[in-house]
């Protein structure tokens, strides 16, 4: 009898153990297809939320006396040019997610209250060019304010009413009154930098620059100092600038990042491993197990090569549906869950179909050498040898 035809008929013999098979196949290959075709997705997800701890770097202008800012609150009224933003674009400094800002103190009045408050003019973070990423911080439109929650409790603005706002005798909408913080941003008014620099007379003038590095990872490997490296790039650009780092934001943000890097990387090389086993140990023991049916069919007129081809064709098949089916289903089930895994990043996943075929390639392969190795190996002995014996 031809051996695929023998092979589908031991299928549909057997269809149990052939479903036990490709179920386990597609169980462990839909896992690590779950985890390895997202995990671009998964490295931004976890960079959308590291980015939204906050800015860790601060430039200043160099005038402003570092100790009196921090007395103050973080708050200066000494500016610098606004054109330092396009000098440290230019030279494509080792930051990103540049906030511009312009603020003072200043009375702001709705009805029959008013309070001073922080106002704060600043522009949608700017990314440098070679470093696109999505806005960390969007524009505030013209004519329009966000209120921080103390401040909009002293000037009795609720959460989703609708409020006007008067800083230097311009009125303003109120967009939204933010959450609370537990920082200065409670306290003060948001609106746009040119509006800013125009209500307060300082035209192309910035109190300070908040941006994020980019060089802690690279540090790291290198054992560089984060804060030697931009505080050359600063001098190189202008003098009449230094910069504050938030240590401890930055190292947080850096082993937020690592560690899950790190985490994710052993999962995936566990669900490797566990892969390989798992696919080997299940095609090796079947066909250990069936030595007996292996010398009755040499018995019967069988050759060595008719037999490894009968297991060979039989592995292929339920190689192929379990190969199949896991990466199939571990990739639409990394879909569905987008919605609920990839919120910052707008519930999308980036599927790395080369990860997909990989992991498919390697539980196909590995499948059928556990089914045709041992097969061969049987199929060499004596007949006499194998008939009869148990598993």
């Amino acid at each position: 009898m031809n051996p695929f035809f023998l092979a589908f008929r031991e299928l549909h013999y057997r269809w149990k153990s052939g479903l036990v098979f490709v179920l386990v196949v597609a169980s462990v290959t839909g896992v690590l297809a779950y985890f390895s075709v997202n995990d671009a997705s998964f490295q931004k997800e976890i960079g959308r939320n590291v980015r939204d701890i906050g800015s860790n770097v601060v430039i200043l202008p160099s005038a402003v006396d570092q100790y009196s800012y921090h007395l103050e609150g973080g708050y200066s009224e000494i500016t610098m040019d606004a054109d330092l933003v396009s000098k440290l674009i230019e030279h494509r400094a080792s930051l990103n997610h540049l906030i511009p800002m312009l603020e003072r103190r200043a009375k702001c009045s709705t009805g029959d209250r008013q309070s001073i408050g922080r106002v704060v003019g600043l522009s949608a973070s700017i990314a440098m060019p070679d470093r696109p990423k999505a806005p960390m911080q969007r524009s505030i439109p013209a004519g329009e304010l966000q209120l921080g929650s103390e401040l909009a409790r002293e000037l009795g603005v609720e959460r989703d009413a609708k409020a006007q706002v008067t800083i230097a005798g311009v009125v303003y909408e109120v967009q939204r009154v933010n959450r609370s913080s537990g920082t200065w941003q409670d306290s003060a008014a948001f609106i746009d930098l040119e509006s800013a620099q125009e209500i307060f007379e300082l035209p192309e003038q910035i109190s300070r620059i908040e941006a994020i590095e980019c060089t802690s990872e690279q540090c790291e490997a290198s054992g560089l100092q984060s804060s030697v490296i931009l505080n050359n790039e600063i001098e190189k650009i202008t003098d009449k600038a230094s910069f504050l780092r938030k240590e401890e934001m930055a190292e947080a943000r850096l082993n937020v990042r690592s560690v899950s890097r790190e985490n994710f990387l052993l999962l995936q090389n566990v669900l490797w491993v566990f892969l390989g086993f798992t696919v080997l140990g299940l095609a090796i023991l079947n066909s250990l197990s069936r030595k007996s049916e292996i010398g009755v069919l040499q018995a019967v007129g069988y050759g060595r090569y008719r037999i490894v081809v009968l297991f060979l064709v039989r592995s292929l098949l339920l190689a192929g549906m379990g190969a199949a089916l896991g990466v199939t289903v571990g990739m639409l089930v990394s879909v569905e869950q987008a919605n609920e895994l990839f919120v910052m990043t707008g519930q999308k996943s980036s599927l790395d179909w080369t990860a997909a075929m990989a992991i498919g390639a390697v539980a196909f392969l590995l499948a059928v050498l556990g089914g045709c190795i041992p097969a061969l190996w049987a199929a060499g002995e004596n007949p006499a040898d194998l008939i009869g014996r148990d598993s």
